[in-house]
């Protein structure tokens, strides 16, 4: 890369030269040429903080050329973004203190991490004439900090949490490391575990059960094996328990630790029961809601639902229950996708709640379907388990929230987040048509026949706008007598003709309750055509030119289109 010459100043006349890099008698590049190629960047500023030199990396960053750099003001060139950190540690170095910091730099819309060290330029006299600042890039550096601290964070917190047995052994077999759910295990402690070989809490009868899988690791033919044993509690009693233990290699293959993974076989058994139990706990509340459970052997695919589930479904009279095939009809096309147990049946996953609609003997009903895996011993799929309950009421309260906090409550259309929520769902590089409307006179009508007549000026003129546009459209009360209407993938001819009936549709008087008034409004149309930016982005621009449109409207009375990109 070549870079400009850079400026020599001359701080007798604070003028600049500009000079050629150059190269020492011995053949070596000069100070300023070194300077130059350096990937950090180097810059000195006078006791007023203004540049008195910059290198050739220093300006590529900044974009500038080094001779437009000198002589400006360090605040002109570091911009007000990154001014109030670097001001403070350059005014210390000023003071002779010489300061090293890591700060984040911006640079227009990106930010990158750097440290600054600025270095006090002292004389003979002990006076100092300026500061010699070096700048360098460390975000590689600091990404890969905070990501080794964050992989680290992650085991610790996964060891520390795990809810079975880990532990950490070294190539003996002596745990160096164990959680506190296998210390807890075996009635132990984990400082009594620590250091231990794992044959010391093995059952007699199961030591030599695994001797031979160990030693293929040791000697690197293998990675990993699983394997069930007995380990001996601390009172005496064996505890039965299911071994996944791992490998973990250098880069040159050799074995550095092992990874056990000890979960009580026992435990899970007792949980089996207990699951039961809690099944037939289940099986009396779920009579007193709206749903039921069910369930799915994963080998046979059979699918059996709670007689409540069934009769929620079907009917009170409906015989037996509803195999799988014949659920995924009740479920609404469109949620099917969702509502699929698939992930679960392949393994992939252990839990998922899910919402979907639910033809019902009552009609469609949204329904929410907590689903968890059962695993056999092995790890393998063996059961899914889930629990349907009918929401419709609560979805219900929460589209009426929602609803309510996006309507303009007096004329049914959206209020200005609502307007804002249906941009913002509106795919990136849509063209959309944006249309003002302001009310002409709406203030006379208040002032002269009330309020009460002026609501109804604005409703009527909502239900006009709702005749002139499809039902993908979207219009919006803004305030007052403002209206919004926008046109998703919309062209200029589409945008006229919505335009030309709404100004239409606005000049027809309204007849009510005895009253015959004239209505008119004053409306401007602009094309926002697809772009890189937000939706969001571009309606505040198109919004500002309709807006500008509409009041050229008011002051000639006609129609104002405009094109924007």
């Amino acid at each position: 890369m070549s870079h400009p010459p850079m400026p020599l100043q001359d701080t007798s006349q604070g003028e600049s030269v500009a000079t050629s890099p150059e190269r020492a008698p011995d053949g070596l590049p000069c100070a300023r040429a070194m300077l130059d190629l350096l990937p950090g960047l180097v810059a000195y500023f006078d006791r007023d903080l203004r540049y008195r030199y910059a290198n050739a990396t220093y300006a590529a960053w900044r974009g500038i050329a080094p001779e437009r750099i000198v002589g400006r003001h360090c605040r002109e060139i570091v911009g007000e973004g990154n001014y109030p950190t670097v001001v403070p540690k350059l005014r210390a170095a000023l003071d002779g203190t010489p300061v090293t910091y890591e700060y984040t730099l911006f640079d227009g819309g990106n930010a990158r991490r750097v440290q600054g060290s600025y270095v006090p330029d002292i004389d003979a006299a002990g006076v100092v004439r300026g500061i010699v600042v070096l700048v360098t890039d460390i975000s590689v550096r600091k990404d890969l900090e905070d990501k080794i601290v964050e992989n680290e964070q992650m085991f610790n917190d996964a060891f520390e949490h795990a809810p079975i047995g880990i532990a950490v052994a070294d190539r003996q077999g002596r745990m160096e490391r164990v959680n506190a759910a296998f210390a807890t295990m075996l009635g132990l402690s984990v400082d009594a575990l620590a250091g231990r070989d794992f044959s010391s809490i093995t059952h007699p009868d199961d030591r030599a059960a695994g001797d031979a899988l160990w030693r293929d690791v040791i000697a690197g033919t293998r990675d990993d094996y699983r394997l069930e044993k007995r380990y001996v509690h601390r009172s005496g009693t064996p505890v039965h328990v299911a071994l996944a233990v791992s490998a973990v290699r250098s880069a040159a293959g050799d074995l550095v630790r092992l990874i056990v993974q000890i979960e009580d076989i026992t435990e899970r058994r007792r949980a089996d029961h207990a699951l039961q139990e809690i099944n037939a706990r289940l099986t009396l509340a779920m009579e007193a809601v709206r749903g039921g459970f069910w369930h799915i052997d994963v080998e046979s695919q059979k699918f059996e639902t709670s007689p409540s589930f069934t009769r929620f479904v079907k009917g009170p009279d409906a015989p037996g229950s509803i195999d799988l095939d014949a659920y995924g009809e009740y479920i609404a096309p469109a949620n099917r996708d969702a509502a699929s147990v698939q992930s679960l049946l392949d393994g992939e996953i252990d839990e998922a709640s899910v919402e979907y609609e639910l033809s019902t003997i009552n009609g469609p009903r949204w329904m929410r379907c907590d689903r968890k895996l059962l695993r056999a011993t092995d790890g393998s799929p063996l059961r899914i388990v889930g629990v349907t309950i009918d929401i419709s009421e609560d979805r219900e309260r929460q589209l009426r929230a929602v609803n309510a906090a996006e309507t303009d409550p007096l004329t049914g259309l959206l209020n200005r987040r609502g307007l804002e929520q249906r941009l913002a769902q509106t795919a990136t590089g849509v063209s959309i048509g944006v249309i003002a409307i302001d009310l002409d006179r709406f203030k006379a009508i208040n002032d002269h026949f009330g309020h009460s007549v002026g609501d109804t000026v604005l409703v009527e003129v909502a239900r006009r706008l709702h005749d002139v546009v499809r039902t993908s459209d979207h219009l919006a009360r803004l305030g007052g007598d403002e209206f919004a209407v926008l046109l998703p993938d919309a062209d200029d001819a589409r945008l006229a003709v919505v335009a030309d009936r709404i100004d239409r549709a606005l000049g027809q008087r309204l007849t009510s309750n005895g009253l015959s008034l004239p209505i008119s409004g004053s409306v401007g149309a602009v094309l926002m055509t697809g772009s890189t930016s937000s939706p969001v982005q571009s309606f505040a621009i198109a919004w500002r030119q309709a807006d500008a449109a509409l009041y050229a409207a008011k002051r000639s009375r006609k129609l104002q289109h405009i094109r924007i990109a």
